[in-house]
């Protein structure tokens, strides 16, 4: 790998370019930031090292300074002011577009650096360009034609137990299949749908598909299917009767979880909370998705009859490389247990944070389990899940 490191201490040099040459890494070194910013303008490395104690322009204005020049290259944060600043400085960089691949303390950049390093170089995960430009040219009236052709297609993210694996629930997402075959993402059609005042036919639309698998869904064994509900759809006065249709259509096959933000309540609670009662009255559960990203959180769980609490992926995609966000994730989950509340970890992408905290959550969700998938890759994925149910022929849809 081809490194290019910026730290003003001299003695950096020497020490650290034999530590990563033994490591069969070519590195080259600045302690002034204006060569630095030509050398990585002009010819790119694998990876930046970059120290934020620099003087007078510090490594944040660099990070900046990268984002701005639209500069693609990841960078490995390095300090020797504590883990508090490391973690403020990745939060950072992330917020600005540029990959992190950790942030070490210069007390522990022997032992935490070839960890790092030996780590594949992942590129960030991009949309399918193709669809995602097909989508922005959809008009309205294109979107509701495809959703009264029945294009709306609901794709499943497994929910699994943490310590055997075994498929526990799932969360629906909307994908729109179109008349040629491609699909595309909520992010591709959600906006539109909810600008031209569609979001509640996507909705109906989506639970009508799901009523219509409950055979396939009653021969996964699930304990529950788990749908998100935005601000707008619940302030529809006909959603508490869509709930209802889910429910009794999914009665026998298995139980219904309502996810809502944290940020979809905190911008109407007096709505959110009339609202969140009723969908429980209809004997649906209801979890509190993306905990700990805004600042209504406590309120939240306070106010509304909540049973699920999701942690955010943002503190598990973290904790290997954050002490602090490591404890934050043990806090949450003792505020968790202390109201009773079932625990959901979201993101979980590696073996490693599965086994951080398998036995601290009820279950896990995230791309180590599987990407959103149809109804047929979720029964090849979770065979041993799939078997007969009585009075009915074998998965069909």
């Amino acid at each position: 790998m081809r490194l290019m490191c910026l730290d003003d201490d001299p003695r950096v040099e020497p020490v650290l370019g034999r530590f990563l040459r033994r490591l069969q890494h070519d590195a080259s070194f600045h302690r002034s930031i204006k060569p630095f910013k030509a050398a990585l303008l002009d010819d790119p490395p694998d990876a930046v090292l970059l120290d934020l104690g620099l003087g007078r322009e510090n490594g944040i204005d660099v990070i900046h300074w990268m984002a701005g020049a639209g500069i693609d290259v990841p960078i490995l944060l390095l300090s020797g002011h504590g883990d508090n600043v490391l973690d403020t400085a990745r939060r950072i960089a992330t917020a600005s577009g540029i990959q992190v691949l950790g942030a070490v303390s210069k007390a522990r950049l022997v032992a935490e650096l070839p960890v790092i390093l030996a780590r594949d170089l992942k590129p960030p995960t991009v949309g399918n360009t193709d669809l995602g430009n097909r989508s922005m040219l959809l008009s309205p009236g294109e979107l509701d034609g495809f959703i009264q052709a029945g294009l709306v297609e609901p794709y499943f993210q497994p929910i699994v137990s943490p310590g055997d694996l075994g498929l526990k629930g799932v969360e629906v997402l909307a994908r729109l299949r179109l008349p040629d075959g491609g699909v595309l993402g909520a992010h591709d059609f959600i906006a539109l749908a909810e600008s031209s005042g569609l979001l509640y036919a996507v909705t109906e639309a989506l639970f009508g598909r799901l009523i219509a698998m409950r055979r396939t869904l009653a021969t996964l064994g699930l304990t529950f299917l788990s749908v998100n509900l935005s601000q707008e759809t619940l302030r529809d006065p006909r959603i508490l009767g869509l709930v209802s249709r889910l429910v009794a259509g999914l009665a026998g096959s298995c139980a219904v979880k309502i996810e809502i933000t944290e940020t979809t309540m905190s911008a109407d609670p007096q709505t959110m909370r009339t609202a969140a009662a009723q969908i429980q009255l209809l004997g649906v559960s209801l979890a509190i998705d993306d905990f700990g990203v805004g600042y209504s959180s406590v309120r939240a769980l306070a106010e509304l009859p909540f049973d699920t609490l999701k942690i955010d992926l943002s503190f598990v995609a973290e904790m290997l490389d954050s002490g602090k966000a490591l404890r934050v994730f043990h806090a949450i989950v003792a505020f968790g247990r202390s109201l009773g509340l079932q625990l959901i970890a979201e993101g979980v992408e590696t073996e490693e944070q599965r086994l951080l905290i398998a036995s601290q959550v009820d279950l896990v969700q995230g791309h180590l389990f599987g990407e959103p998938m149809t109804a047929d890759d979720l029964l090849r994925r979770f065979p041993g899940h799939a078997g007969p149910v009585p009075g009915h022929s074998p998965a069909c849809t």
